[in-house]
């Protein structure tokens, strides 16, 4: 066999063990996703929710399980960075995530609402994020999860709304376990 095609024989084999690569990440990330989905079921927004505490808009940075910042969700959209933010009523929670449905989170499952550092891929200043702490229940159960949002406008506002929401029900944890 000549040198040139050794180097391309070499080349295809490296390809294919890339495109091989790949491929077994798409399948990880779609399985991970479709097992998810049993734990953290998409809530559709209720039509009366009542009035706004207020509504701000950023960056939706990731969710995690609770207190496993590492740990990503990537169930329903809520795997990926990207515009979002937050409404929040009397009677809940309303995430907004660009290019998905909007989420609905009860009042009930707000677990609190802290600061924190960082999250799975990024990292800021300190307090330089918002972590809402919620319940989501599927048909798996009960699982404990915080989202990360930047608000490059100013966050003190929704900070103090989702504390607000959070301390007006009985949760068994509380705001600031784990802050990273």
């Amino acid at each position: 066999m000549s040198g040139d095609a050794l180097r391309w024989l070499e080349g295809g084999i490296i390809l294919a063990l890339v495109v091989a690569l790949f491929v077994a990440m798409a399948r990880t990330w779609r399985t991970r996703a479709r097992k998810q989905a049993e734990s953290v079921p998409p809530v559709p927004v209720p039509t009366d929710v009542g009035p706004a505490a207020g509504s701000w808009d950023g960056f939706t940075v990731a969710t995690t399980r609770a207190d496993q910042p590492l740990e990503r969700i990537t169930a329903g959209g809520l795997g990926f960075r990207g515009r979002g933010g937050v409404t929040v009523h009397d009677t809940g929670v309303v995430l907004h995530h660009a290019g998905t449905p909007d989420r609905w989170i009860e009042a009930s499952a707000v677990r609190g609402a802290d600061r924190a550092t960082w999250a799975i891929d990024r990292v800021v200043e300190p307090g330089g994020l918002v972590r809402l702490r919620w319940t989501a229940t599927g048909a798996a159960g009960a699982t404990d999860l915080d989202t990360y949002f930047r608000f490059p406008e100013g966050d003190g506002a929704a900070l103090a709304a989702l504390q607000g929401l959070s301390t007006k029900h009985e949760h068994p944890h509380t705001a600031g376990e784990g802050t990273n």
